[in-house]
């Protein structure tokens, strides 16, 4: 048996020795075919992009190739800011020991430290990358890697942090997740038309004009007061407000004067998990919107007059409207019928500028009080570009008020000065700002934010302090 094995064996060597070289030539053939086939397939595709295609700068760098567009731009805010507090100084509360959040864990700590606190930071390291695709398709996405106080954030949401998901994931605040993970927005949008595109991802919501207005676009430093509180009245808010769904937008008129923009997002927030595999949210949709029109010289989502004439008027006019059935669910309860409106203006002459804004808001049936909440906020912000120089002055004045049903309510007010040096108009730019808070009332909170660096420290009616800041801003 075992020589009949051996012989079987030897056979079928003998056999597959001499079937190797017909074996290879058809292998041979066949990889050669597939070869061809697919080079010629990539030779279509080279003519389609256009060969090698081009590179170069333009408000950003640019590749190109054929119908295909990707473009980087990059912003660095250097920053110094200094906070000083007139009376309470954080958290000198008389002493003695007490609990503080540090990096989400619960420390004893004496009570009698604290004070008015300084320093330098990178609030901003932006790398943003968008682009053209064939079809009419456009793309955007906006990555963080700043300094803006990412241990802080964490520490005052309870234990919530982007990598601590856990038991700690259900609703804090107004029933949102929390948008500070390095992706800030990021969508994928088709161009129908002027009048129409249809964007979806990450995107940045339909709000008052100061949130539209991109951060390297700004007079000041950063936001004013009341548009940080309107921002924090709305999902996903970090410096700007983002949440994910869709939206459609688009401009008409004789000369694009008139714009629109209409979404429809999840309506809590940013990055912390896809809600479909998060049990505890509810199936509720958030709508937003807004128009505008520009019934002068069009300048479009920025502060200040340096895209204006010596001797010319621009202006636009916007009004905007925000929805949400705030719910969490396992146990369901409704969080809040949550409602936010507005209107603003932009009107300058020469070098003269002036933004203006009112919002409304109210927290209906609020789960944690069991009442309604109001809200308003204005701005009014003023400033002077002095012809053929590279020096711009301004101004602003701005506030927010907390009415609460049962009585209990409460304003905060800011006053604000700024001076710009434009070594290349907002791409390389030096700004000095100075705001002034103040609580008008026994009840008045000061709102917390990380990117314009206020400090909620203070309460009551007295005033809370000021804040000096010095940034240097490069935006190519």
């Amino acid at each position: 048996m075992q020589r009949i094995v051996t012989g079987l064996c030897a056979l079928a060597l003998v056999v597959g020795v001499a079937a190797a070289p017909a074996l290879a030539d058809g292998s041979a053939r066949d990889v050669q075919a597939a070869l061809d086939s697919y080079l010629a397939g990539d030779t279509a595709d080279v003519a389609l992009v256009g060969g090698p295609g081009s590179a170069g700068y333009d408000n950003g760098f640019w590749i190109r190739g054929g119908d295909f567009l990707l473009r980087a731009n990059v912003t660095l805010q250097a920053r110094f800011e200094a906070m000083d507090y007139d009376e309470t100084q954080p958290p000198e509360t008389g002493g003695g020991n007490g609990i503080i959040i540090v990096d989400t864990v619960a420390q004893v700590a004496q009570q009698d430290f604290g004070g008015d606190l300084s320093g330098f930071s990178l609030p901003r390291a932006t790398l943003k990358l968008s682009g053209e695709a064939p079809c009419n398709i456009r793309y955007y996405m906006e990555l963080e890697f700043g300094h803006f106080g990412r241990d802080a954030l964490e520490a005052r949401l309870g234990g919530f942090s982007p990598v601590n998901l856990g038991p700690a994931l259900g609703w804090s605040g107004f029933s949102q997740s929390h948008n500070y993970d390095n992706t800030r927005e990021a969508w994928i949008e088709w161009g129908c038309s002027d009048a129409l595109n249809f964007r979806m991802g990450q995107i940045a919501l339909p709000t008052t004009r100061q949130l539209m207005v991109k951060p390297e676009l700004q007079q000041f430093v950063d936001i004013s007061l009341a548009s940080a509180f309107t921002g924090q009245l709305l999902p996903g808010y970090t410096d700007r407000p983002r949440d994910h769904g869709f939206m459609i937008h688009g401009a008409f008129g004789c000369n694009s004067e008139w714009s629109y923009m209409l979404a429809v997002t999840n309506g809590d927030g940013g990055d912390s998990i896809r809600n479909v595999l998060d049990h505890r949210s509810s199936d509720n949709l958030a709508f937003s919107g807004r128009v505008n029109w520009a019934f002068a010289k069009p300048i479009g989502y920025q502060e200040g007059a340096l895209a204006q004439e010596t001797c010319g008027w621009y202006g636009e006019i916007g009004a905007w409207g925000f929805y949400y059935a705030d719910r969490i669910d396992k146990p369901h309860v409704a969080v809040a019928d949550a409602t936010r409106y507005g209107v603003d203006v932009a009107l300058g002459y020469g070098g003269f500028s002036f933004t203006g804004a009112y919002t409304i808001g109210t927290d209906s049936d609020f789960v944690l009080a069991g009442v309604d909440v109001d809200y308003t906020a204005w701005l009014a912000q003023i400033g002077y570009h002095f012809p053929g120089t590279a020096w711009e002055i301004a101004a602003r004045a701005s506030s927010y008020d907390i009415d609460i049903s049962n009585g209990a309510s409460g304003s905060t007010s800011e006053l604000a000065f700024a001076i710009n040096y434009y070594l290349n108009g907002h791409g390389n730019k030096f700004t000095v700002d100075i705001s002034f808070f103040e609580g008008n009332d026994a009840q008045s909170i000061l709102i917390w934010d990380a990117y314009t660096g206020i400090g909620s420290y203070a309460s009551g009616n007295e005033t809370f302090g000021s804040l000096l800041r010095f940034q240097w801003q490069l935006a190519l």
